[in-house]
């Protein structure tokens, strides 16, 4: 199995029945472009077992959660009905969260059998998307409210105080710029909410205060909302520069509402000349960050959305795709559903 480290690289780089999953699942269209108008098919479907699993890549053997939160959220966020597959998904995984609140990865064994096969891709960024699943996808249920909040109690572990910012995985020092705009984008948001911020006000309490959080960005990663795009910094230790972590680190505070309006949009237009015709073109990396294509949406840039989405039936058929690609596109889907004929 891959660390850590090489998992999020080569990412970067390149209980409910069957019955009941797919005859209430939501039809979304994710078939190729030229067919999107008469062929439908289940959300995710080419990514989720019977059992409500959902595979890093189709008809995948593992599962990463925290890759399953994110394209859940993605879609979610985008304005797709999600709640069947995020609740099967909820009930699939609920049963391997340890006692310390803390997620693994889990990988099938013999074609059949799931059992926990080594760390989660991290402990710090799944913990804050499994919340934000629980209190935004599935809102007042006692078990999931009662496991976000042990999630919680072990994120607070993660924080190291001294140099002001959240560790990637429990037990370890490695910490990631990209990381921590999630963790502080989640909690703000969870604050901002009267409701959640009450359920969770014990929990809430021993996790560092949103200013700490910012301030940790620009004192760790030399990051500046009002500066430079792309942070000094993208880990801690710093690893050399590539496409990821450091061209798509600004991506995040887009993307997680940590940076919007004027500035960001300008923002957006210098990402977009320096790396845009390269990232568009499928040349950037391994896999085609459909992140970026979801930061273009929100900032008003539907025209580069839509033609990231045109472009994705061709990677999905070369094999360049996995869980969080078909979040992104199955929101922009909905979000933008001629986009795909656009251009033709």
């Amino acid at each position: 199995m891959l660390s850590h480290k090489s998992l999020r690289q080569k990412l970067a780089r390149r209980f409910l029945t069957l019955g009941v999953f797919f005859l209430s699942s939501l039809m979304a269209t994710t078939a190729p472009a030229s067919e999107t108008s008469t062929q439908t098919e289940p959300l995710f479907a080419d990514f989720t077992t019977p059992d409500g699993a959902m595979t890093v890549y189709a008809h995948g053997d593992y599962v990463e959660p925290y890759t399953a939160l994110i394209a859940l959220l993605a879609a979610h966020r985008l304005g797709a009905d999600v709640y069947t597959q995020a609740h099967a998904f909820a009930y699939w995984l609920l049963p391997y969260q340890q006692t310390d609140g803390r997620f693994s990865r889990i990988c099938q064994k013999n074609g059949t059998e799931w059992q926990t096969c080594g760390p989660a891709d991290a402990d710090d960024s799944l913990a804050a998307f499994w919340c934000l699943a629980v209190t935004e996808l599935l809102k007042d249920d006692t078990m999931l409210t009662g496991s976000c909040a042990a999630s919680l109690r072990n994120l607070a572990t993660l924080w190291d105080e001294r140099r002001v910012t959240f560790h990637a995985l429990t037990g370890q020092t490695a910490a990631y710029f990209a990381d921590n705009v999630e963790v502080a984008s989640a909690l703000i948001r969870m604050r901002a909410n009267p409701a959640i911020a009450k359920k969770f006000a014990q929990e809430l309490s021993k996790l560092p205060s949103n200013k700490q959080m910012l301030e940790g960005l620009a004192h760790n990663y030399d990051f500046d909302f009002t500066g430079p795009l792309e942070p000094k910094k993208a880990s801690l230790p710093p690893t050399p520069y590539a496409f990821y972590p450091y061209a798509v680190a600004p991506i995040y505070p887009w993307v997680f509402g940590l940076s919007t309006g004027p500035l960001a949009r300008r923002n957006w237009a210098v990402w977009k000349y320096r790396y845009g015709d390269d990232w568009l073109a499928g040349k950037s990396d391994d896999f085609p960050w459909g992140l970026i294509a979801w930061a273009a949406y929100k900032l008003g840039d539907k025209e580069t959305a839509a033609a990231w989405l045109r472009a994705s039936t061709q990677w999905r058929n070369q094999g360049r795709w996995y869980l969080l690609e078909e979040g992104v596109r199955i929101g922009l889907l909905h979000a933008m559903p001629d986009a795909v004929n656009q251009g033709d």
